[in-house]
């Protein structure tokens, strides 16, 4: 299948790979299709691309957390995980969008208060707001960055 984006222009993507979050993404309701994209000749960096299908401008940073935060462990209520028909946590994958200040990458955070949950098997996701927790929508990741391969620590 193509798919044209602002930022890749047109690409080819696999139809398997497209993620369904039947309520949207908050703040993006009707926006219900998005696929995982590496950066483009930087597959070894620690983030990634949530790019919206139906909506070629709209797309987000996103990043596993427990490369920052190796104790992320956010508590998912059972009814969001029976929504997302997630039986088994090894059927769960979990990513969290980044915000990055333009001009200022140093600042850049990560919303931990609001993971993204993906149920592997069906592709389908949900993201969740934790109530009562200590995660931080604001996680500063610069402190917390992974090294990467071939750089220097």
């Amino acid at each position: 299948m193509k798919l044209f984006t602002k930022r890749f222009g047109e690409i080819e993507i696999e139809e398997e790979k497209i993620i369904h979050f039947p309520h949207g993404i908050l703040g993006f309701p009707n926006i219900k299709r998005y696929i995982v994209l590496n950066h483009l000749n930087k597959p070894d960096i620690p983030f990634k691309w949530l790019q919206a299908i139906d909506s070629p401008e709209l797309a987000f940073v996103i990043t596993d957390p427990l490369l920052f935060e190796p104790a992320y462990n956010p508590s998912i209520n059972e009814q969001e995980l029976k929504e997302l028909g997630i039986k088994d946590l090894s059927e769960r994958g979990i990513i969290v969008i980044v915000t990055i200040p333009h001009g200022e990458p140093e600042k850049m955070t990560a919303n931990l208060q609001g993971p993204v949950v993906v149920n592997l098997s069906s592709r389908t996701a949900k993201q969740i707001v934790l109530t009562g927790e200590e995660y931080q929508v604001r996680f500063p990741l610069l402190n917390n960055m992974p090294a990467v391969a071939g750089s220097k620590a």
